[in-house]
């Protein structure tokens, strides 16, 4: 394995291993009630925003008018980020994650929206199984009269439609988002987030809830800064880094073990008790996302020959006729 590859493999590890902790940070933030979660979003956008204007400084020469899809992109990214981040609130940290694959429902079903990509079987089959591992995962017990008494309803609805939109943002990206510069897109992204995370917090939060909640103390802070700085504007950086030297499968089946570190510290810190249904319903919902991208890869593996035997027959065709 050449350098370049095992630093972007350890770098994706990292990625991963922070993207465990953040859930974590967040929701201890919630416990404290030192930030609401609208509040907390759109600092953590308005932070990850100015350090990734630094970080790509340089490239906003490539910016034009197609860069406008950022916007509809950057709506449906907010949706989900609020709805994940209110169901946080009220549930717990790896109940929140784990349910954030539940992305994997949509992804086939707004392709075929958009461009009338018939979903594969393998799709539907792995959605099939994250389904069935959500609902594991959300029970309480599995004595079925009393499945649902969990205490946790709203929280993991929320958390589950917040995975929902991130399965949408993901389609939006594939379809309308070719040919952008990724950390660009995400960079406007972000500021379209932030936005309307602040008129959320504002209006919702503050007006209508009375639920508006903001602390100026320099530790909790530095906790808004570690969430937009580091888990948001270099983690996504330091990712699409990584992409360029590691392959796709190893990205999709590493990136949602997140939702097992974050799982493994929120019960180390007695956030939250360990339960078989969150065993059970996890490994779940990572067979779920293995099943899909082991098979994505066979089908890029499978493209990717077509197009090199179909490129072969071209070139011998104009020798032939050269001839």
């Amino acid at each position: 394995m050449k350098k370049n590859n095992i630093v972007a493999l350890l770098v994706l590890i990292a990625v991963v291993a922070i993207w465990g902790i953040a859930p974590v940070v967040s929701k201890a933030i919630f416990d404290d009630g030192v930030y609401s979660p609208g509040v907390l979003i759109a600092l953590r956008g308005l932070f990850a925003v100015i350090a990734m204007a630094i970080l790509i400084n340089k490239n906003f020469k490539k910016v034009n008018k197609s860069y406008l899809i950022c916007i509809p992109a950057g709506l449906i990214l907010a949706a989900a980020y609020i709805f994940q981040f209110v169901g946080l609130k009220y549930t717990v940290p790896s109940k929140n994650t784990f349910l954030e694959n539940i992305s994997c429902i949509t992804i086939p079903l707004f392709m075929f929206l958009f461009v009338r990509e018939k979903p594969t079987w393998y799709s539907l089959v792995s959605a099939g199984i994250c389904v069935i591992g959500s609902l594991v995962l959300v029970g309480n017990g599995f004595n079925f009269l009393k499945f649902f008494e969990s205490g946790n309803l709203l929280g993991d609805g929320l958390s589950a439609i917040g995975g929902l939109f991130f399965g949408l943002d993901i389609a939006f990206t594939k379809v309308f988002c070719k040919n952008k510069d990724p950390l660009l897109y995400v960079f406007f992204q972000l500021c379209v987030l932030t936005i309307v995370s602040f008129g959320y917090a504002f209006i919702f939060e503050g007006a209508v809830f009375k639920e508006f909640a903001i602390s100026y103390n320099f530790l909790d802070i530095l906790q808004v800064v570690f969430l937009g700085v580091i888990c948001t504007a270099v983690c996504w950086a330091a990712r699409a880094w990584a992409m360029k030297y590691i392959s796709a499968v190893t990205v999709s089946v590493l990136v949602p073990l997140s939702a097992v570190i974050c799982s493994t510290l929120s019960i180390a810190l007695k956030m939250e008790d360990f339960t078989m249904n969150l065993l059970i319903g996890g490994l779940i919902i990572l067979l779920s996302i293995a099943v899909s991208a082991i098979f994505d890869y066979r089908k890029e593996c499978l493209e990717c020959a077509r197009n090199i035997d179909n490129q072969e027959e071209e070139q011998h065709e104009e020798c032939q006729s050269e001839l």
